[in-house]
Protein backbone atom coordinates (compact mmCIF):
# COMPACT_ATOMS: atom_id res chain seq x y z
CA UNK A 1 0.00 0.00 0.00
CA UNK A 2 1.26 3.62 -0.52
CA UNK A 3 3.07 4.66 2.80
CA UNK A 4 2.03 8.05 4.13
CA UNK A 5 2.95 11.53 5.01
CA UNK A 6 5.29 12.38 8.49
CA UNK A 7 4.33 14.95 10.97
CA UNK A 8 6.60 14.00 13.67
CA UNK A 9 9.73 12.66 14.07
CA UNK A 10 12.58 10.45 15.43
CA UNK A 11 14.99 8.03 16.74
CA UNK A 12 16.67 7.47 19.76
CA UNK A 13 20.19 6.78 19.82
CA UNK A 14 22.92 5.09 20.30
CA UNK A 15 25.59 2.07 20.04
CA UNK A 16 27.71 -0.57 20.22
CA UNK A 17 31.18 -0.89 21.78
CA UNK A 18 34.27 0.64 19.85
CA UNK A 19 38.07 1.28 21.17
CA UNK A 20 39.33 4.74 20.32
CA UNK A 21 42.68 3.80 20.62
CA UNK A 22 43.77 3.76 17.17
CA UNK A 23 42.43 7.67 16.59
CA UNK A 24 45.08 10.25 17.29
CA UNK A 25 44.73 12.36 20.51
CA UNK A 26 44.42 16.05 20.56
CA UNK A 27 43.77 18.28 23.14
CA UNK A 28 41.09 19.96 23.82
CA UNK A 29 40.51 23.87 25.59
CA UNK A 30 37.53 24.42 28.13
CA UNK A 31 36.08 26.40 25.31
CA UNK A 32 35.96 23.45 22.40
CA UNK A 33 34.13 21.24 24.92
CA UNK A 34 30.35 21.36 25.32
CA UNK A 35 29.50 22.31 29.01
CA UNK A 36 26.85 19.27 28.55
CA UNK A 37 26.53 17.10 26.03
CA UNK A 38 22.82 15.14 26.02
CA UNK A 39 22.61 11.60 23.82
CA UNK A 40 19.16 11.48 22.53
CA UNK A 41 16.49 13.54 21.19
CA UNK A 42 13.90 11.86 22.45
CA UNK A 43 11.33 13.13 24.89
CA UNK A 44 13.96 12.80 27.77
CA UNK A 45 16.79 14.14 25.99
CA UNK A 46 14.69 17.38 24.77
CA UNK A 47 13.28 17.48 28.04
CA UNK A 48 17.00 17.68 30.09
CA UNK A 49 18.13 20.34 27.55
CA UNK A 50 15.04 22.33 27.99
CA UNK A 51 15.48 22.05 31.47
CA UNK A 52 19.06 23.17 31.43
CA UNK A 53 18.03 26.40 29.22
CA UNK A 54 18.98 29.34 31.31
CA UNK A 55 22.13 27.93 32.87
CA UNK A 56 24.15 29.88 29.87
CA UNK A 57 25.86 26.69 29.54
CA UNK A 58 26.87 25.73 25.67
CA UNK A 59 24.64 22.60 25.68
CA UNK A 60 24.64 20.23 22.37
CA UNK A 61 21.74 17.20 21.92
CA UNK A 62 22.80 14.78 19.64
CA UNK A 63 20.65 12.09 17.79
CA UNK A 64 20.93 8.75 15.88
CA UNK A 65 18.56 9.81 12.94
CA UNK A 66 17.45 12.82 11.14
CA UNK A 67 14.10 13.25 13.58
CA UNK A 68 13.32 14.38 16.94
CA UNK A 69 10.67 12.35 19.30
CA UNK A 70 11.78 8.97 20.17
CA UNK A 71 8.68 6.80 21.10
CA UNK A 72 6.60 9.88 20.34
CA UNK A 73 5.95 9.65 16.76
CA UNK A 74 3.35 10.98 15.54
CA UNK A 75 2.04 10.58 11.95
CA UNK A 76 -0.81 11.60 9.91
CA UNK A 77 -2.81 10.00 6.63
CA UNK A 78 -2.71 12.23 3.84
CA UNK A 79 -6.76 12.05 3.69
CA UNK A 80 -7.33 12.70 7.27
CA UNK A 81 -5.24 15.22 8.12
CA UNK A 82 -6.99 16.02 11.34
CA UNK A 83 -6.55 12.78 13.14
CA UNK A 84 -3.23 11.51 14.57
CA UNK A 85 -1.32 8.48 14.20
CA UNK A 86 0.43 7.64 17.15
CA UNK A 87 2.96 4.69 16.71
CA UNK A 88 4.11 5.23 20.24
CA UNK A 89 2.84 7.32 23.35
CA UNK A 90 -0.41 8.59 22.67
CA UNK A 91 -2.23 9.49 26.15
CA UNK A 92 -1.32 10.41 29.72
CA UNK A 93 -3.43 11.17 33.05
CA UNK A 94 -4.17 14.40 34.14
CA UNK A 95 -3.43 13.93 37.83
CA UNK A 96 -1.03 11.22 38.53
CA UNK A 97 1.01 12.34 35.14
CA UNK A 98 1.29 15.88 36.91
CA UNK A 99 4.96 16.43 35.97
CA UNK A 100 4.27 15.65 31.82
CA UNK A 101 1.03 17.39 32.02
CA UNK A 102 2.45 21.17 33.90
CA UNK A 103 5.02 20.88 31.22
CA UNK A 104 2.59 20.41 28.35
CA UNK A 105 1.13 23.33 29.63
CA UNK A 106 3.70 25.34 30.13
CA UNK A 107 4.71 24.33 26.23
CA UNK A 108 1.31 26.29 25.39
CA UNK A 109 0.68 22.96 23.89
CA UNK A 110 -3.55 22.32 23.43
CA UNK A 111 -4.80 18.74 25.17
CA UNK A 112 -7.97 17.50 24.65
CA UNK A 113 -9.74 14.42 25.67
CA UNK A 114 -8.71 10.88 24.36
CA UNK A 115 -12.05 9.71 23.75
CA UNK A 116 -10.70 5.52 23.49
CA UNK A 117 -9.53 6.08 27.75
CA UNK A 118 -7.21 3.67 29.16
CA UNK A 119 -8.70 0.56 28.28
CA UNK A 120 -11.49 -1.47 28.74
CA UNK A 121 -14.75 0.14 30.35
CA UNK A 122 -17.98 -1.68 31.15
CA UNK A 123 -19.35 -1.81 27.41
CA UNK A 124 -15.92 -3.10 25.81
CA UNK A 125 -16.42 -5.95 23.52
CA UNK A 126 -14.57 -9.29 24.88
CA UNK A 127 -14.04 -11.56 22.03
CA UNK A 128 -12.29 -15.12 23.83
CA UNK A 129 -12.60 -18.50 23.00
CA UNK A 130 -15.07 -17.25 19.94
CA UNK A 131 -17.73 -16.02 22.39
CA UNK A 132 -18.36 -12.22 22.49
CA UNK A 133 -19.70 -10.77 25.73
CA UNK A 134 -19.64 -7.26 27.50
CA UNK A 135 -16.12 -6.68 30.00
CA UNK A 136 -18.81 -6.18 32.51
CA UNK A 137 -19.87 -9.75 32.02
CA UNK A 138 -16.70 -11.56 32.88
CA UNK A 139 -16.70 -13.73 35.67
CA UNK A 140 -20.43 -13.97 35.04
CA UNK A 141 -21.92 -17.13 33.44
CA UNK A 142 -21.42 -16.31 30.03
CA UNK A 143 -17.73 -16.35 30.72
CA UNK A 144 -16.41 -19.38 28.25
CA UNK A 145 -13.65 -20.36 31.00
CA UNK A 146 -13.69 -23.17 33.54
CA UNK A 147 -13.30 -20.92 36.47
CA UNK A 148 -13.31 -22.50 39.99
CA UNK A 149 -16.41 -21.18 42.17
CA UNK A 150 -13.86 -18.74 44.03
CA UNK A 151 -12.25 -17.80 40.65
CA UNK A 152 -16.07 -16.49 39.15
CA UNK A 153 -15.10 -13.08 39.55
CA UNK A 154 -13.86 -9.98 37.43
CA UNK A 155 -10.36 -9.83 36.51
CA UNK A 156 -9.70 -7.15 39.00
CA UNK A 157 -11.52 -8.59 41.87
CA UNK A 158 -9.95 -12.07 41.02
CA UNK A 159 -6.31 -10.78 41.46
CA UNK A 160 -7.34 -8.94 44.64
CA UNK A 161 -8.71 -12.01 46.33
CA UNK A 162 -5.56 -13.84 45.34
CA UNK A 163 -3.42 -11.40 47.22
CA UNK A 164 -5.75 -11.21 50.27
CA UNK A 165 -6.04 -15.18 50.34
CA UNK A 166 -2.46 -16.00 49.61
CA UNK A 167 -0.58 -12.78 50.75
CA UNK A 168 0.30 -10.88 54.19
CA UNK A 169 -1.32 -7.56 52.06
CA UNK A 170 -3.86 -6.69 54.83
CA UNK A 171 -1.43 -7.24 57.27
CA UNK A 172 2.06 -5.67 56.42
CA UNK A 173 2.46 -2.04 58.21
CA UNK A 174 5.66 -0.59 56.22
CA UNK A 175 5.08 2.80 54.09
CA UNK A 176 2.67 2.14 50.96
CA UNK A 177 5.57 2.71 48.61
CA UNK A 178 7.77 -0.05 50.08
CA UNK A 179 4.99 -2.38 50.44
CA UNK A 180 5.25 -4.10 46.82
CA UNK A 181 8.18 -5.23 47.70
CA UNK A 182 8.13 -6.34 51.03
CA UNK A 183 4.95 -8.07 51.07
CA UNK A 184 4.99 -11.85 51.24
CA UNK A 185 2.95 -15.02 49.65
CA UNK A 186 2.15 -17.99 52.17
CA UNK A 187 5.43 -19.50 51.72
CA UNK A 188 7.32 -16.32 52.76
CA UNK A 189 8.71 -15.09 49.36
CA UNK A 190 8.62 -11.77 48.65
CA UNK A 191 6.82 -10.19 45.89
CA UNK A 192 10.18 -8.95 44.23
CA UNK A 193 11.50 -12.13 44.26
CA UNK A 194 9.03 -13.63 41.94
CA UNK A 195 7.28 -13.30 39.21
CA UNK A 196 3.72 -12.66 38.53
CA UNK A 197 3.96 -15.58 36.56
CA UNK A 198 5.05 -17.76 39.28
CA UNK A 199 2.59 -16.34 42.12
CA UNK A 200 -0.44 -17.51 39.35
CA UNK A 201 0.54 -20.92 39.05
CA UNK A 202 0.99 -21.51 42.73
CA UNK A 203 -2.47 -19.93 43.51
CA UNK A 204 -4.42 -19.88 40.69
CA UNK A 205 -6.03 -22.65 38.37
CA UNK A 206 -4.73 -23.28 34.81
CA UNK A 207 -8.25 -21.80 33.52
CA UNK A 208 -7.90 -19.04 35.76
CA UNK A 209 -4.64 -17.69 34.46
CA UNK A 210 -5.88 -17.95 30.82
CA UNK A 211 -8.58 -16.09 32.05
CA UNK A 212 -6.68 -13.11 32.80
CA UNK A 213 -3.77 -13.64 30.04
CA UNK A 214 -6.83 -13.37 27.31
CA UNK A 215 -8.92 -10.86 28.97
CA UNK A 216 -5.68 -8.39 29.48
CA UNK A 217 -5.01 -5.70 27.32
CA UNK A 218 -0.94 -7.04 27.45
CA UNK A 219 0.37 -9.70 28.47
CA UNK A 220 3.40 -8.80 30.63
CA UNK A 221 4.78 -12.06 30.74
CA UNK A 222 7.99 -12.73 33.40
CA UNK A 223 7.17 -9.00 35.03
CA UNK A 224 7.71 -8.71 38.51
CA UNK A 225 4.86 -9.86 41.04
CA UNK A 226 5.46 -6.18 42.51
CA UNK A 227 4.01 -4.38 39.48
CA UNK A 228 0.92 -6.26 39.94
CA UNK A 229 0.26 -6.11 43.98
CA UNK A 230 -2.73 -4.67 44.85
CA UNK A 231 -2.78 -2.86 48.22
CA UNK A 232 -6.26 -1.77 48.24
CA UNK A 233 -9.65 -3.06 46.82
CA UNK A 234 -10.37 -2.60 43.29
CA UNK A 235 -11.92 0.88 42.13
CA UNK A 236 -13.57 2.33 39.61
CA UNK A 237 -12.97 5.64 40.20
CA UNK A 238 -11.82 6.81 36.20
CA UNK A 239 -8.96 9.19 35.55
CA UNK A 240 -9.14 11.97 33.24
CA UNK A 241 -7.49 10.56 30.08
CA UNK A 242 -5.99 13.12 27.39
CA UNK A 243 -3.61 13.88 24.86
CA UNK A 244 -1.89 16.43 23.21
CA UNK A 245 -3.81 17.92 20.17
CA UNK A 246 -0.67 18.57 17.83
CA UNK A 247 -0.25 15.29 18.99
CA UNK A 248 2.67 13.65 20.93
CA UNK A 249 5.75 14.11 18.70
CA UNK A 250 4.61 18.08 19.79
CA UNK A 251 6.09 17.59 22.94
CA UNK A 252 9.37 17.00 22.14
CA UNK A 253 10.08 19.28 19.27
CA UNK A 254 8.45 22.06 21.20
CA UNK A 255 11.01 21.28 24.01
CA UNK A 256 13.99 20.97 21.26
CA UNK A 257 12.36 24.41 19.84
CA UNK A 258 12.97 26.69 23.10
CA UNK A 259 15.76 24.86 23.99
CA UNK A 260 17.73 26.18 20.70
CA UNK A 261 16.08 29.44 21.12
CA UNK A 262 17.08 30.24 24.78
CA UNK A 263 20.60 30.31 23.91
CA UNK A 264 23.23 30.67 20.60
CA UNK A 265 25.03 27.90 22.73
CA UNK A 266 22.62 25.28 22.62
CA UNK A 267 23.15 23.19 19.37
CA UNK A 268 21.64 19.82 17.88
CA UNK A 269 23.41 17.37 15.63
CA UNK A 270 21.25 14.81 14.05
CA UNK A 271 22.08 11.81 12.70
CA UNK A 272 25.15 10.71 14.95
CA UNK A 273 25.16 7.72 16.85
CA UNK A 274 27.32 7.67 19.83
CA UNK A 275 30.04 4.11 20.01
CA UNK A 276 32.24 5.16 22.94
CA UNK A 277 33.22 7.35 25.95
CA UNK A 278 36.54 7.64 27.14
CA UNK A 279 37.59 10.30 29.90
CA UNK A 280 40.39 12.25 29.18
CA UNK A 281 43.07 12.96 32.02
CA UNK A 282 42.21 16.71 32.63
CA UNK A 283 38.47 15.12 33.60
CA UNK A 284 36.29 16.14 30.42
CA UNK A 285 35.10 13.18 28.34
CA UNK A 286 35.83 12.59 24.40
CA UNK A 287 32.96 11.32 22.76
CA UNK A 288 33.02 9.19 19.37
CA UNK A 289 29.93 9.45 17.27
CA UNK A 290 29.60 7.34 13.86
CA UNK A 291 27.83 9.41 11.01
CA UNK A 292 24.22 7.89 10.76
CA UNK A 293 22.10 8.19 6.80
CA UNK A 294 18.40 8.68 6.73
CA UNK A 295 16.81 7.31 3.85
CA UNK A 296 12.83 6.99 3.33
CA UNK A 297 12.83 6.81 7.33
CA UNK A 298 15.19 4.52 7.49
CA UNK A 299 18.30 5.45 9.93
CA UNK A 300 21.91 3.15 9.04
CA UNK A 301 25.75 3.74 9.88
CA UNK A 302 27.77 5.13 7.55
CA UNK A 303 30.40 2.59 7.18
CA UNK A 304 33.96 2.78 6.68
CA UNK A 305 34.04 6.66 8.06
CA UNK A 306 36.37 8.21 10.74
CA UNK A 307 34.26 8.65 13.38
CA UNK A 308 33.20 11.77 14.51
CA UNK A 309 35.60 13.05 18.16
CA UNK A 310 33.83 15.30 20.33
CA UNK A 311 34.32 16.16 23.66
CA UNK A 312 32.00 17.20 26.79
CA UNK A 313 32.38 18.41 30.64
CA UNK A 314 29.40 16.70 31.32
CA UNK A 315 26.90 14.03 29.95
CA UNK A 316 23.54 13.06 29.69
CA UNK A 317 22.52 9.89 28.57
CA UNK A 318 19.43 9.94 27.80
CA UNK A 319 18.77 6.74 25.64
CA UNK A 320 16.63 3.35 25.59
CA UNK A 321 18.29 0.41 27.83
CA UNK A 322 19.56 -0.89 24.47
CA UNK A 323 21.52 1.73 23.52
CA UNK A 324 23.38 1.34 27.57
CA UNK A 325 24.15 -2.24 26.46
CA UNK A 326 26.17 -1.62 23.43
CA UNK A 327 27.62 1.77 24.41
CA UNK A 328 31.08 1.76 25.43
CA UNK A 329 32.10 3.68 28.82
CA UNK A 330 33.94 1.52 31.69
CA UNK A 331 31.43 3.10 33.75
CA UNK A 332 28.60 0.90 32.06
CA UNK A 333 30.77 -2.42 32.51
CA UNK A 334 31.09 -2.43 36.16
CA UNK A 335 29.31 -5.65 36.89
CA UNK A 336 26.60 -4.62 39.20
CA UNK A 337 25.65 -1.69 36.70
CA UNK A 338 25.65 -4.25 33.81
CA UNK A 339 23.60 -6.78 35.50
CA UNK A 340 21.05 -4.20 35.94
CA UNK A 341 20.68 -3.43 32.13
CA UNK A 342 21.14 -6.55 31.05
CA UNK A 343 18.70 -8.37 33.73
CA UNK A 344 16.85 -5.90 36.03
CA UNK A 345 14.61 -4.66 33.01
CA UNK A 346 13.07 -6.63 29.73
CA UNK A 347 12.33 -4.87 26.30
CA UNK A 348 8.48 -5.57 25.48
CA UNK A 349 8.39 -5.52 21.81
CA UNK A 350 5.15 -4.16 20.76
CA UNK A 351 3.29 -3.07 17.54
CA UNK A 352 0.63 -1.24 16.06
CA UNK A 353 -1.20 -1.58 12.93
CA UNK A 354 -3.68 1.81 11.76
CA UNK A 355 -5.93 0.67 8.72
CA UNK A 356 -7.20 4.40 6.59
CA UNK A 357 -10.79 3.31 5.65
CA UNK A 358 -13.43 5.39 3.32
CA UNK A 359 -16.09 4.82 5.76
CA UNK A 360 -16.85 3.56 9.49
CA UNK A 361 -17.76 -0.04 8.20
CA UNK A 362 -16.88 -1.77 11.77
CA UNK A 363 -19.81 0.60 13.41
CA UNK A 364 -21.96 -1.95 11.44
CA UNK A 365 -21.25 -4.61 13.90
CA UNK A 366 -24.05 -6.05 16.18
CA UNK A 367 -20.92 -6.07 18.68
CA UNK A 368 -19.62 -2.68 17.97
CA UNK A 369 -17.80 -0.71 21.14
CA UNK A 370 -14.94 2.20 20.38
CA UNK A 371 -12.42 -0.64 22.30
CA UNK A 372 -12.10 -3.98 22.05
CA UNK A 373 -10.43 -6.99 23.64
CA UNK A 374 -9.36 -10.18 21.65
CA UNK A 375 -7.54 -13.40 22.10
CA UNK A 376 -6.30 -13.25 18.49
CA UNK A 377 -3.21 -11.73 17.17
CA UNK A 378 -4.94 -8.43 17.05
CA UNK A 379 -5.35 -8.36 21.14
CA UNK A 380 -6.40 -4.79 21.23
CA UNK A 381 -8.68 -3.18 18.49
CA UNK A 382 -10.00 0.53 18.43
CA UNK A 383 -11.91 2.84 16.49
CA UNK A 384 -9.90 6.14 16.15
CA UNK A 385 -12.63 8.30 14.53
CA UNK A 386 -14.05 9.84 11.51
CA UNK A 387 -12.38 13.04 9.69
CA UNK A 388 -14.52 16.23 9.82
CA UNK A 389 -12.23 17.56 6.67
CA UNK A 390 -13.25 14.34 4.67
CA UNK A 391 -16.26 12.85 6.18
CA UNK A 392 -16.73 8.93 5.98
CA UNK A 393 -13.32 8.69 5.85
CA UNK A 394 -12.08 6.98 9.19
CA UNK A 395 -8.99 5.22 10.79
CA UNK A 396 -8.76 1.79 13.06
CA UNK A 397 -6.67 0.65 15.05
CA UNK A 398 -7.09 -3.14 14.38
CA UNK A 399 -4.27 -3.87 16.27
CA UNK A 400 -1.95 -3.09 19.35
CA UNK A 401 -0.27 -6.21 21.05
CA UNK A 402 2.53 -7.45 22.95
CA UNK A 403 1.85 -10.90 21.70
CA UNK A 404 2.19 -13.31 18.49
CA UNK A 405 5.32 -10.57 17.92
CA UNK A 406 6.79 -13.35 15.96
CA UNK A 407 4.28 -13.71 13.75
CA UNK A 408 3.89 -10.54 12.72
CA UNK A 409 7.50 -10.24 12.35
CA UNK A 410 7.25 -12.62 9.66
CA UNK A 411 4.43 -10.95 7.87
CA UNK A 412 6.70 -7.67 8.17
CA UNK A 413 9.98 -9.20 6.97
CA UNK A 414 7.85 -11.23 4.32
CA UNK A 415 7.20 -7.93 3.05
CA UNK A 416 9.89 -5.99 3.38
CA UNK A 417 12.92 -8.72 4.34
CA UNK A 418 15.28 -8.21 6.88
CA UNK A 419 14.08 -5.50 9.20
CA UNK A 420 16.87 -6.31 11.73
CA UNK A 421 17.92 -3.07 12.67
CA UNK A 422 15.69 -0.90 10.79
CA UNK A 423 13.52 2.24 11.74
CA UNK A 424 9.92 1.63 13.17
CA UNK A 425 7.36 2.56 10.60
CA UNK A 426 6.46 0.27 7.66
CA UNK A 427 4.00 0.21 5.03
CA UNK A 428 1.47 -2.19 4.67
CA UNK A 429 0.86 -4.87 2.21
CA UNK A 430 -2.19 -7.34 1.00
CA UNK A 431 -1.17 -10.25 3.17
CA UNK A 432 -1.35 -8.23 6.64
CA UNK A 433 -4.58 -6.78 5.35
CA UNK A 434 -5.78 -10.55 4.59
CA UNK A 435 -4.97 -11.51 8.06
CA UNK A 436 -6.38 -8.80 9.98
CA UNK A 437 -9.86 -8.71 8.29
CA UNK A 438 -10.25 -12.03 8.73
CA UNK A 439 -9.70 -11.90 12.80
CA UNK A 440 -11.72 -8.50 12.21
CA UNK A 441 -14.81 -10.17 10.86
CA UNK A 442 -14.92 -12.42 14.23
CA UNK A 443 -14.78 -9.92 16.47
CA UNK A 444 -17.14 -7.87 15.07
CA UNK A 445 -19.33 -10.53 13.75
CA UNK A 446 -19.24 -9.46 10.33
CA UNK A 447 -19.00 -11.81 6.86
CA UNK A 448 -15.78 -11.06 5.40
CA UNK A 449 -17.70 -9.13 2.63
CA UNK A 450 -19.10 -6.52 4.25
CA UNK A 451 -15.31 -5.36 5.12
CA UNK A 452 -13.75 -3.28 2.16
CA UNK A 453 -9.97 -2.77 1.35
CA UNK A 454 -8.59 -0.17 3.18
CA UNK A 455 -7.55 3.22 1.45
CA UNK A 456 -4.26 3.00 3.52
CA UNK A 457 -2.05 1.61 6.23
CA UNK A 458 0.88 2.20 8.48
CA UNK A 459 2.48 -0.27 10.81
CA UNK A 460 4.59 0.81 13.48
CA UNK A 461 6.77 -1.71 15.32
CA UNK A 462 8.87 -1.11 17.88
CA UNK A 463 11.83 -3.77 18.57
CA UNK A 464 14.95 -2.99 16.63
CA UNK A 465 17.79 -0.74 17.84
CA UNK A 466 17.90 1.23 19.17
CA UNK A 467 14.89 1.35 20.82
CA UNK A 468 14.57 -2.40 21.43
CA UNK A 469 11.45 -2.50 22.62
CA UNK A 470 8.15 -0.34 23.59
CA UNK A 471 9.05 -0.25 26.56
CA UNK A 472 10.20 -2.63 29.40
CA UNK A 473 9.46 -4.27 32.55
CA UNK A 474 10.70 -5.12 35.68
CA UNK A 475 12.09 -8.42 36.02
CA UNK A 476 12.13 -10.72 39.56
CA UNK A 477 15.10 -10.28 42.08
CA UNK A 478 14.92 -6.11 41.77
CA UNK A 479 14.34 -3.49 44.28
CA UNK A 480 13.17 -0.75 41.62
CA UNK A 481 14.51 2.48 44.06
CA UNK A 482 17.54 1.16 44.27
CA UNK A 483 18.23 0.31 40.73
CA UNK A 484 17.07 3.40 39.50
CA UNK A 485 19.40 5.51 41.84
CA UNK A 486 22.43 3.76 41.24
CA UNK A 487 21.52 3.69 37.15
CA UNK A 488 21.16 7.40 37.80
CA UNK A 489 24.85 8.29 38.36
CA UNK A 490 26.24 4.62 37.19
CA UNK A 491 30.30 5.93 38.08
CA UNK A 492 31.12 7.54 41.60
CA UNK A 493 33.84 9.18 39.89
CA UNK A 494 32.28 10.77 36.77
CA UNK A 495 29.70 13.35 35.59
CA UNK A 496 28.19 10.77 33.54
CA UNK A 497 24.14 10.30 34.11
CA UNK A 498 21.75 8.10 32.79
CA UNK A 499 17.86 9.49 32.29
CA UNK A 500 16.71 6.42 30.92
CA UNK A 501 12.80 5.66 31.77
CA UNK A 502 13.39 2.09 31.85
CA UNK A 503 14.43 2.23 35.08
CA UNK A 504 11.60 4.56 36.31
CA UNK A 505 10.66 3.15 39.55
CA UNK A 506 7.93 5.52 40.36
CA UNK A 507 5.80 6.44 37.16
CA UNK A 508 5.05 5.12 33.71
CA UNK A 509 4.14 6.52 30.20
CA UNK A 510 6.07 9.51 28.99
CA UNK A 511 5.95 11.08 32.16
CA UNK A 512 8.33 8.45 33.44
CA UNK A 513 10.93 9.58 31.04
CA UNK A 514 10.77 13.27 32.65
CA UNK A 515 11.12 11.79 36.37
CA UNK A 516 14.24 10.24 35.44
CA UNK A 517 15.44 13.70 34.01
CA UNK A 518 14.66 15.67 36.87
CA UNK A 519 16.79 13.10 39.21
CA UNK A 520 19.69 14.61 37.13
CA UNK A 521 19.07 17.81 37.84
CA UNK A 522 20.22 18.31 41.01
CA UNK A 523 23.94 17.37 39.84
CA UNK A 524 23.84 20.58 37.40
CA UNK A 525 22.07 23.31 40.67
CA UNK A 526 18.52 22.72 39.88
CA UNK A 527 15.80 21.78 42.31
CA UNK A 528 13.61 18.68 40.99
CA UNK A 529 10.04 19.30 39.87
CA UNK A 530 7.07 16.95 40.60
Amino acid sequence: MSAWKSVGIIFIIFVVAIEARHHKRRRYSSRSCDDVAIIGAGIAGTYAGWRLRNLNKHITVYEYSNRVGGRCYTMKFPDIPDINIELGAMRFFATPHKLLYDTIRELGLPVQKFVLGSGASADTTVHVRGAHLRYKDLGGTSTPYKLLPNEQKPVSQLQWKMFTNYTDVLTTNVPEDDKRFQIKDDDGLQMYKQSINSLYHKFLSSEAQNYIRDTASFISLGLSASAKVNTSPPSHAENEVLTVTSGFSSIPEKLLEEFLRASRRHNVKLNHHLKAIKKMRNGYYNLYFERTITRNGRTSIVKNKPLIKKCAKKIILAVNRLSLERLNWKGLHQPHIREYITKSVKDVSAGKLFLACNIPWWRNSPVYSKYAISDTPLKQTSDFGTSKANPTKSILLPMYTDSEMSYWNELIEREHGNINNRDVVFSVGKEIVKVTNKYLSAIYRLPLSDIPPPINGIFGYWQNYPYGGAWQLWMPGYIWPEVEKQMTKPSKNDDVFVAVNAFSSRSSFSNSALQVVELVMPYFGLKCRE
